[in-house]
């Protein structure tokens, strides 16, 4: 509780969330069975690697002002493209990219981005595509005039695009496409994509000459039984698709448990990023959090130890999938209906006895309120969407607490009759 007496404000209305209210309605209750388990947001509160916290003490006087550069304080970005670079194996196209800082987080980023390419738009509504389900992407771009169109692969039984369903996807599109975006590392499913996959998504983007947005905000995370596809590296080796305009974005909070830091890398073409940093981004922000920016750069410069960390990391993720993915088929959830990939902190679960938009607002609300146990929607957003389909019909578990409080959080369901006993209405 001492965390959340710390972020809980009781005199105004903290935000629009509907979490926020069941939170409250189950810590008013006499007889609930423990402390809230707060699995919905990707967040961790903890683990962030000693060093880089370290980092906050011996900062230069500089580090506490504005900074000049919009690229990011120069030792952060210095470091941080070299570490793009080789986390990518981008070496054979240096010439073709350049990295800045993020520090307001890559959502803003990708506002920018949008407002950029919409400078240079016809007339009309744009068009741009993701798979779903998806981050929400739609909350950046439809407020700004796109319309979504999305690549449904839960249907198919896949979770994944592949090939065939991306050439079935476009074979259905009936305007130009605008906007493509990538997310191969996947927000919610974990499942990385394969090569061929990114490929047919580059070449669809390379068919419509449409924009490119790569969204890699868990490249790093994917336990290494192989090498991960690189969407910026395939975007780069391709030549359809390698002269269009590009941005991709990339978390380092994600990676390094400092998700309030808003820290993280945009990469794009030379001058596309010159023009998105020091005239969109301007727009609004200052260079701030010099402070963090040179701490990051200190924990990025020892790249054993940050090697080292991410590999511990991986292996207490991969306990973690194993942890609740047993616990679930154990309370009768079947197995095939469990989405959890290596290549990020979620695992997707099944509504019992329910489909459709509502019944997964309900059921989110049910496990909040009976049991304590905060999820979210396959589709985060703070809105209602058009989620039809198979992938309808699931909510988002995230991984990043100790096993055993993921094990009282299945506990918690299943006693409240929330898994395989279906929904109890009272």
């Amino acid at each position: 509780m001492d965390d959340l007496d710390t972020l809980l404000e009781r005199h105004v209305h903290p935000n629009r969330l509907p979490d926020t209210n069941w939170l409250d309605r189950f810590l008013a209750r006499s007889d609930r069975p423990g402390e809230p388990i707060l699995l919905g947001l990707g967040e961790v509160w903890g683990r962030t690697p000693q060093v880089l916290v370290d980092g906050l003490r011996d900062v230069p006087d500089a580090a506490h002002g504005y900074q000049l550069s919009m690229y990011g304080l120069p030792r952060l970005r210095s470091v941080l493209r070299q570490y793009i670079r080789d986390t990518h194996r981008l070496s054979r196209y240096e010439g073709d990219f350049e990295v800045a800082v993020s520090w307001t987080g890559t959502r803003s980023a990708m506002r920018d981005y949008a407002e950029l390419l919409l400078a240079a738009h016809p007339r009309g509504t744009p068009v741009a595509a993701a798979v779903a389900p998806s981050w929400d992407y739609a909350g950046v771009l439809e407020p700004l005039g796109f319309r979504m169109a999305y690549l449904a692969t839960a249907d198919s039984g896949h979770w994944e695009p592949r090939p065939d369903t991306v050439a079935a996807f476009a074979s259905t599109l009936t305007e130009r496409l605008d906007l493509v975006i990538l997310n191969v590392q996947h927000n919610p499913t974990g499942l990385s994509w394969t090569v061929d996959a990114v490929r047919a998504l580059l070449h669809m983007a390379a068919e419509h000459q449409a924009a490119i947005l790569i969204d890699d905000a868990y490249y790093g995370f994917a336990d290494p039984e192989g090498e991960p596809a690189s969407a910026v590296r395939e975007l780069l080796g391709h030549q359809g698709a390698r002269h269009l305009p590009w941005l991709a974005v990339r978390s380092l909070g994600k990676q390094f448990n400092c998700n309030g830091w808003s820290l993280g890398a945009l990469t794009g073409p030379p001058a596309l990023l010159d023009r998105l940093v020091n005239d969109y981004r301007a727009r609004h922000s200052f260079n701030t959090g010099g402070l963090l920016q040179n701490a990051m750069a200190r924990w990025l410069e020892s790249r054993s130890a940050v090697e080292d960390y991410l590999r511990v990391e991986r292996r207490l993720y991969r306990r973690r999938r194993e942890t609740v993915t047993e616990c679930l088929i154990r309370a009768g959830v079947p197995g095939d209906d469990i989405i959890c990939g290596s290549s990020g902190p979620y695992l997707l679960m099944p509504v019992p006895g329910h489909a459709g938009g509502s019944s997964r607002a309900d059921y989110l609300e049910q496990c909040a309120v009976r049991a304590g146990v905060l999820m979210s929607d396959a589709w985060p957003a703070d809105r209602v969407l058009d989620t039809r389909g198979r992938h309808g019909r699931h909510v988002r578990m995230f991984l990043g607490r100790e096993p055993e409080v993921l094990t009282e959080a299945c506990e918690r369901l299943q006693s409240a009759g929330l898994l395989s006993n279906g929904v109890r209405h009272e």
